[in-house]
């Protein structure tokens, strides 16, 4: 039965890392038209990096610039214009519904820990922020839910 139970368990999981690759590629490319719907032009330096097959260069360009990021600006972006709106709800769904399944796919909530504090984590937050949306929590080790 152990057996049984380990192995539905390492099936599940490579189920969902496989899945989450997708959907993780999904949100860097969404990074892409967030970057240029704030920005307008894109830093040549950027793009090249994306070019050259960094798929994550936008989403950590995106963070690094974090408290800089012009909030109220990206607020009205937010507000007036429905492409730029439609952008940042998919990301933020996807974010949601691919850190859901690694909370509800590792009981020590590893996976979980580990999306929400990486750079399309930490832009999921940036962007809940910006939006006025209460994001996701993640839990401590005693399982309590923090910020």
């Amino acid at each position: 039965v152990e057996a049984i139970r380990d192995t539905e368990w390492k099936t599940k999981r490579e189920a969902f890392m496989s899945s989450s690759k997708f959907v993780v590629e999904s949100l860097h490319s969404l990074s892409v038209d967030v970057t240029r719907m704030l920005e307008g032009e894109i830093q040549e330096k950027t793009w090249k990096s994306y070019q050259k097959g960094d798929v994550a260069a936008f989403t950590r360009r995106l963070v690094e610039l974090g408290d800089k990021l012009p909030m109220d600006r990206l607020r009205d972006k937010y507000t007036n214009d429905s492409e730029f709106r439609n952008y940042v709800a998919r990301f933020v769904r996807q974010f949601e519904e691919v850190y859901d399944q690694a909370l509800a796919n590792d009981h020590g909530d590893l996976l979980g820990s580990t999306f929400y504090s990486s750079d399309v984590g930490k832009l999921y937050q940036i962007l809940c922020a910006a939006t006025g949306r209460e994001p996701r929590k993640t839990k401590d080790a005693s399982g309590r839910k923090v910020a």
